[in-house]
């Protein structure tokens, strides 16, 4: 049987956010939006043992930085979480935070420690799940299972972007069988996490060769995954 060739140019949307840690409100005024100051920035880990005595809590943590590199040169709870171990995991990640010269000496930063999810990664879907988004192009419920590549946690978010182009071969079971990368979206990391995760996808019928384009955004703070529009 002779392999149909799908080329997809559609758009959908996702977003994660570090399920576990989140920003805490302030009981005063809102801090700044420093978002579009940082350069890095290390997510705390959430301390096993905090986990399993399922110990949670909310600080914020006081910067203070070297205008003229954008390094933090010290930083302190203030208030603390009501821990030493999530305030040291808090403080441990932010003193290698990382700004735009010249532009803030100090900063306070909202953090809460949460059990939900267990700090685990959580995607939420801005615009359509993948079985909804290939509905058009595969049958609706042609998709059984369909995960979004992630951006590993255990690397530096930074600034960057970029659009690859996948091939995936699926076998008459629906499994796929070989990821092939047609186009480089130009980030090493991104592109061995999509391989390794479309290898993961399972459809309901094949044999056919799916061609996917996407495009991913990172930033210190927020990473998106899309299927861009043809143009």
């Amino acid at each position: 049987m002779r392999r149909r060739i799908v080329c997809l140019f559609f758009l959908a949307a996702f977003a994660t956010t570090a399920h576990g840690i989140r920003a805490a409100k302030p009981d005063r005024r809102p801090e700044p939006d420093y978002r579009s100051l940082i350069v890095k920035a290390y997510r705390p880990d959430y301390p096993y043992e905090a986990r399993r005595a399922r110990i949670t809590g909310s600080g914020v943590v006081a910067m203070q930085i070297d205008t003229s590199t954008g390094k933090v040169v010290s930083c302190d709870m203030d208030p603390c979480t009501g821990n030493i171990e999530l305030d040291v995991a808090a403080l441990t990640a932010f003193r290698q935070w990382r700004f735009k010269p010249g532009t803030v000496a100090r900063a306070r930063i909202p953090i809460t420690f949460t059990m939900d999810g267990q700090a685990r990664t959580e995607y939420r879907v801005k615009e359509k799940p993948a079985d909804d988004a290939l509905a058009a192009f595969l049958g609706k419920g042609t998709v059984i299972k369909g995960p979004i590549p992630a951006y590993p946690r255990s690397i530096p978010w930074s600034t960057k972007q970029g659009v690859g182009r996948y091939e995936l071969h699926i076998e008459k079971d629906g499994r796929v069988s070989e990821v092939r990368i047609l186009k480089s979206s130009g980030d090493g990391v991104f592109d061995r996490t999509t391989v390794d995760t479309l290898r993961t996808w399972r459809l309901r019928r094949g044999p056919l060769i799916l061609e996917l384009p996407l495009s991913f955004r990172l930033t210190p703070t927020h990473y998106s995954v899309a299927i861009p529009k043809s143009r």
